[in-house]
This record gives structure tokens, C-alpha cells and sequence, in this order.
């Protein structure tokens, strides 16, 4: 394995544990990696498994709160 794909994979695993452990919020994970991959830091090996994950998490939270609103809106 390269250089670079030991740091991407680094950066991967990273975020994976910074989302998890509820350091990172999955938007602000999704532009760091979006500004890795555009950088070249981020391989396309890592980015794209972990882009998707991210946006799942983040379209999860949006039917949760949609779900909550119209909760409230009924009460």
C-alpha cells in the first residue's frame, strides 16, 4: 500500500470514529470529505463508501425531524 492510500484510509477511519462517537455531525464530516477528495487526500476507494454513509446518517436525521414536526404540528 502507498503512502497516499495509508493517509487516505487513515482519514476515513478518522471520520467514521469522529461521526460515531458524536464529535462530527454528518454534514460537517460530508464537507471534510468532500474537501479531502477534492484535494486528493481522500482516494476514491475511501470517498465513495464513506460519502454514502454520510449522506444515509444525514437523510435518516431529516426523516426524523420531519417525523417530529409533524408530530408537533398534530398535537
Amino acid at each position: 500500500m502507498t503512502l497516499i492510500e495509508n493517509s487516505s484510509k487513515r482519514k476515513k477511519i478518522s471520520i467514521l470514529y469522529q461521526v460515531k462517537n458524536g464529535e462530527k455531525s454528518p454534514a460537517f464530516a460530508l464537507e471534510m470529505v468532500e474537501k479531502f477528495h477534492d484535494e486528493g487526500k481522500l482516494l476514491d476507494i475511501d470517498y465513495e463508501p464513506l460519502a454514502e454513509y454520510l449522506e444515509n446518517l444525514l437523510n435518516e436525521e431529516e426523516q426524523v425531524e420531519e417525523i417530529s414536526q409533524e408530530e408537533t404540528f398534530q398535537l
